[in-house]
């Protein structure tokens, strides 16, 4: 197995695969949205059988490239022996239903997505995630189709482009002061590096949690990354055959929230307000009352997976 592929240690791991529901007797299609280094993937493929196929999309070239080759050491010849196919793909999730349509693939049993950021993005300097390292302010996920990155963002959004950002999705209260002091240290010479970036912030907050806000906050901007959410949750409710199942890890609560918000659009039927009837019903059910957590040993062993949450619903 690719050494990276520990660098990734998959949260909720049986959970998440249970969740899915995997048929022992009819086809299954499977969707993993977020393959990262191909942990649950492998976990996925060993659930399937003659027939099954596994789709799994990345936005990050070098996280495709660890994952296919994971996938090919740890289940490719129980693929090949039982006769799944497997597409790995280089697109962003919300693509889902094009990319899909692509493969003639129009209706899917199950689709998963683990929300969190691969801990190879963390842990490599060069792609800017971190401020444990110094590196270019990048952030993106897909570095080979442009876009804008951190530093553009960082050097060229507005102060109140900047204050909206940081509140929105960083929940940064010192939000203001701190767009403020990037707008004033910019005018001298442009913000280059994540050292630079958190020097500033902590120079301007004196709470530690601060840079990792605002960090996640300018991470979420580069990346669309609600959007992406917003879209691609949406296209999959569609996408699901009847009983086929939707799981979701979370990792933060403004991510949380919205997977919520987004199901719960389709957990409640239509009703007529002078009737009281329902007019449309309902296309999901929750599997689990509440979301599932990690267990106390889990945390013990995997501090990532503190705050993870996993929503599961199925298609009525």
């Amino acid at each position: 197995m690719d050494e990276k592929s520990f660098w990734h240690i998959p949260v909720l791991f049986h959970e998440y695969i249970d969740s899915l529901n995997i048929s022992s007797t009819k086809r299954n299609i499977v969707i993993d949205c977020t393959l990262w280094l191909g942990g649950h993937a492998v976990g996925i493929i060993q659930k399937l059988h003659k027939g099954d196929v596994f789709v799994g999309f990345d936005l990050d070239n070098d996280n495709l490239k660890s994952s296919r080759e994971i996938i090919e050491k740890s289940v490719g010849e129980f693929a090949k022996e039982t006769g799944i196919t497997i597409h790995c793909i280089h697109a962003n999730f919300r693509d889902i239903r094009a990319k899909l349509l692509e493969l003639g693939i129009d209706s899917v049993t199950a689709v998963c997505y683990d929300l969190w950021v691969s801990s190879a993005h963390f842990d490599d300097a060069d792609r800017g995630f971190s401020f444990r390292f110094t590196g270019k302010l990048d952030m993106r996920f897909d570095r080979e189709n442009g876009g804008k990155t951190a530093h553009d963002i960082i050097n060229h959004s507005s102060e109140k482009e900047l204050i909206e950002m940081l509140r929105t999705y960083g929940e940064e209260p010192k939000a203001r002061f701190i767009a403020e002091a990037i707008v004033r240290a910019r005018k001298v010479q442009p913000l280059e590096t994540t050292e630079e970036l958190t020097k500033l912030i902590e120079e301007t907050s004196y709470d530690p949690k601060s840079v990792v806000r605002s960090f996640q906050g300018i991470r979420i901007a580069v990346n669309d990354e609600f959007g992406s959410i917003e879209t691609s949750l949406k296209d999959t409710i569609n996408l699901l055959s009847k009983w086929g199942r939707c799981s979701v890890i979370t990792f933060h609560s403004l991510e949380d929230r919205l997977v919520k918000q987004i199901f719960a659009e389709y957990l409640q039927a239509e009703r007529d307000e002078f009737t009281g009837q329902d007019t449309v019903p309902a296309i999901l059910k929750k599997v689990t009352k509440k979301p599932l957590l990690p267990t106390d040993l889990e945390m013990k062993q995997n501090k990532r997976s503190r705050s993870a949450k996993l929503r599961i619903v199925e298609k009525k």
